[in-house]
């Protein structure tokens, strides 16, 4: 049975509006680049007034062009991102319980159409958020490489508030190196700080300064001589 239907919204101006607990919810951090572009595109869609989910759908070619793939793969990457969404659920711990939520109640595609929706007991994380969320561009989201990328600009996008520095101002902030970890799912991978740094970190950084036009340095923040955690610095591109 169809449920209700409303149009995209692609403006440059849509974004992701999420609770912050969401942001670090377990299971985000095993997402596919495109699995992830995919499910920010739905959360861009809910509105600030929403209390339900809608149906959405999204064109063939526009997916391809999201997801900057040919279009000989376009089908089979169609079918395996959706496949991702519908298996992948979320962990969210409250006290002393223990939440599991499935991302999507729907995906479904024919050869010119993607229909989906949210999984209608998400609304905690995406609707009618009084405090402590975060809404970065999903603009910027879309445009990133990496999967690492979008958790990194998405945890830091939490600690500035969602805002960007400006010409002349600076925002400063502290994430730990257990955080970065638990997002971008490297809690047993890439365990020697500098391999964390090259291939996850650093790129980010990279990444968030094309397609942000954010220019980000850190420092370590060391107990004894362990790295813990880093102390940012994020500049405008034409800070002066």
């Amino acid at each position: 049975m169809m449920g209700k239907t409303r149009e995209l919204n692609t403006k440059e101006s849509v974004k992701v509006v999420t609770s912050n607990s969401f942001i670090t919810a377990c299971g985000l951090e095993d997402l596919s680049l495109k699995g992830r572009k995919l499910l920010y595109l739905a959360i861009s869609q809910c509105k600030k007034t929403d209390t339900e989910f809608y149906e959405y759908h999204i064109s063939v070619k526009s997916f391809a062009e999201m997801m900057d793939i040919q279009a000989n793969n376009v089908y089979s990457i169609m079918e395996s991102t959706t496949d991702e969404l519908m298996r992948t659920f979320i962990k969210y711990k409250d006290n002393k319980n223990t939440r599991k939520y499935s991302l999507f109640s729907l995906c479904e595609y024919n050869d010119t159409t993607i229909r989906f929706k949210l999984n209608p007991d998400m609304t905690e994380f995406l609707l009618e958020l009084k405090g402590n969320f975060s809404q970065p561009l999903l603009a910027e989201f879309v445009k990133m490489r990496s999967p690492y990328s979008m958790a990194i600009w998405h945890l830091m996008q939490r600690e500035m508030k969602s805002q960007k520095p400006y010409a002349d101002h600076v925002i400063e902030f502290d994430l730990s190196l257990d955080e970065l970890r638990e997002v971008t799912g490297t809690e047993h991978k890439l365990e020697k700080l500098s391999n964390f740094k090259n291939r996850v970190l650093d790129k980010a950084l990279k990444e968030i300064d094309e397609n942000c036009n954010v220019v980000i340095t850190y420092e370590h923040i060391k107990q004894g001589r362990k790295v813990i955690g880093f102390h940012f610095v994020a500049k405008s591109k034409w800070y002066r």
